[in-house]
């Protein structure tokens, strides 16, 4: 080792302590500032997620019914409006279509006043002063002035929980904040932001006034001000605007009733009775994958606008049955008519997604074992063009046509090969990940119309075949990819097989690496370890994992 090379070392290693010296002096002061809050008689002392290096910060929180942190956030949104237009503080406000948070911009001048009116008259308020994010922001109850004048960003906090049996199933933190930036005058008359701000860097005077509804059309009375805060109230060229909605595909494998169609369909396909024994293999397991799925998506995606889940006459018994943001699909609902059902292959079922009625044109199709890990944002799956986005694995699509007794996604990668070479002379080489697909209406329709008798041949296979094609899966990424309305990017993604002997440490390296993941899979793919041990495993990492009941779940079931 040269003299230079151990010099770099140690002043690496140099680095690396005063880092970790200054992440543990940055906690431990933070720590002591949410320790100093005041804590009212009613308040349930909590402890809420938070970003790196904080991890977790206790916090009082006052209790509320269940609802979703971004029904939370909203709540608290409009408190915010209605105590400023109470009191004549004019204000600015970007139009919200998808996943750009609650802020509200203030003039300088009203800056301190407007604060301190926010935590007289909301009694729960927090205000987070030095930080980029909510989660890395020093809470206090009232705000020194001095604080006020040298912060360009204040968080507004409602921490709450939802109690049931007198435990908390529900936290609403940083995730529910909402953001006030300030807005210096320039000596030209105008505003510019005290930090940077995506949509412009000048304001005209008009932009700022008092409205409760920033939603609402503009009237006559009010051009001026729009033409002002055009800015802001416009949908900027680089933001998704078109709704979003998600897709569950979900059987419970367990259901007798369910089991029973199985066993029917398989004996009337292969001509005899089956066993007991064969019977028993029909059993599908699940680990209530679904449940957090959906606590994910709601937590990490709150700019998804519908949820559909496509079941075969089921439901999960701690579904609510009045979410106005889901709704169960029956198989029969989006099958054409005459198609065999009822169906026990998946690529069949996924063949009729794009049917479901009312879904949005930009839809994600989550199958229940992918999960998110952090905030997405639209971005991630649709480019603000609307074309979408794939993830593609380093693994190849085997060579040559399926063969039997290959995992059925070999087979559909291939035949979805095919059929792309067919339609533009180009060869698919490479797998997709196990994570969300970014699907299109009118893609899948223009398949389906272009390859009708395979698409129809999908559809009535009620088990899976070797000649299944993907039309929610690999066909219709690369096929979207071929004709320009898809394009590769990357996703932070991790596939845990929670069958295998180290099962247990994947798990634990998925909680560890929670806030540098976007999406995972849990994915059983061997059985190296006993179902009992698997099961346990599995629910108890979803549960640590996604300890927050979401709204669409009956509290306590």
């Amino acid at each position: 080792m040269t003299m230079r090379t151990a010099w770099r070392r140690l002043r690496h290693l140099e680095s690396l302590a005063v880092r970790t010296v200054s992440r543990d002096i940055a906690k431990r002061r933070m720590r002591r500032s949410d320790t100093a809050l005041d804590r009212t008689a009613t308040a349930v002392t909590t402890r809420f997620d938070a970003p790196l290096p904080y991890r977790v910060r206790e916090l009082p929180a006052r209790s509320v019914e269940l609802s979703s942190p971004r029904d939370h956030a909203l709540k608290l949104l409009e408190r915010v409006r209605t105590v400023l237009q109470n009191n004549d503080v004019p204000r600015a406000e970007a139009r919200v279509s998808t996943a750009a948070p609650n802020t509200i911009a203030l003039r300088a001048h009203d800056w301190v006043a407007a604060a301190n009116l926010l935590s007289r008259e909301i009694q729960t308020l927090l205000i987070g002063i030095g930080g980029i994010t909510a989660g890395a922001s020093e809470f206090v109850r009232q705000p020194s002035v001095q604080a006020l004048e040298g912060a360009a960003v204040l968080h507004l906090l409602d921490p709450a929980v939802t109690l049931h049996a007198g435990r908390v199933i529900s936290r609403y933190g940083f995730e529910s904040a909402v953001r006030l930036e300030r807005w210096d005058p320039t000596e030209e008359g105008r505003y510019t932001a005290a930090i940077w701000n995506p949509r412009t860097e000048l304001l005209a005077p008009e932009a700022f006034r008092i409205v409760l509804d920033v939603n609402a059309e503009p009237t006559a009375s009010s051009t001026a001000a729009e033409d002002a805060a055009a800015a802001l109230q416009q949908t900027a060229l680089l933001d998704v605007d078109f709704p979003i909605d998600v897709v569950y595909t979900w059987v419970d494998g367990t259901d007798p009733v369910w089991l029973a169609r199985k066993r029917d369909a398989l004996e009337t396909d292969a001509g005899e009775r089956m066993t007991e024994d064969a019977a028993a293999d029909l059993r599908f397991v699940a680990h209530d994958e679904l449940r957090h799925s959906l606590r994910s998506l709601e937590q990490y995606a709150p700019w998804v606008r519908h949820v559909y889940l496509v079941t075969d006459r089921q439901r999960p018994a701690w579904l609510r049955e009045d979410h106005p943001r889901l709704t169960i699909v029956d198989h029969k609902d989006i099958a054409p008519a005459g198609t065999r059902l009822p169906s026990f292959n998946s690529q069949a079922i996924e063949a009729n997604l794009h049917r479901i009625e009312g879904l949005s044109e930009h839809f994600l199709y989550f199958n229940d074992d992918v999960f998110l890990s952090s905030p997405v944002t639209p971005d991630l799956f649709f480019n603000p063009n609307g074309i979408a986005s794939m993830y593609m694995s380093r693994a190849h699509v085997g060579p040559g046509a399926p063969v039997q007794g290959e995992p059925a996604s070999d087979s559909a990668g291939k035949n979805a090969r095919a059929l792309v070479r067919e339609a533009t002379g180009r060869r698919v080489s490479r797998k997709l990940f196990h994570a969300p697909f970014a699907l299109r209406r009118s893609v899948s329709y223009e398949i389906e119309e272009r390859w009708p008798d395979v698409v129809a041949a999908t559809r009535d296979a009620q088990f899976r075949r070797i000649d299944d094609v993907t039309l929610s899966g690999a066909l219709h990424m690369n096929y979207a990819f071929a004709t320009g309305r898809a394009v590769t990017r990357g996703i932070r993604y991790r596939y845990a097989n929670v069958g295998a002997h180290d099962a247990a440490a994947r798990l634990s390296g998925l909680e560890r690496d929670r806030d540098v993941l976007q999406t995972f899979c849990l994915n059983e793919s061997t059985h190296e370890i006993d179902p009992v041990t698997l099961d346990h495993q599995v629910r108890s990492f979803l549960h640590r994992r996604f300890p927050d009941t979401s709204s669409f779940e009956i509290p306590g079931a």
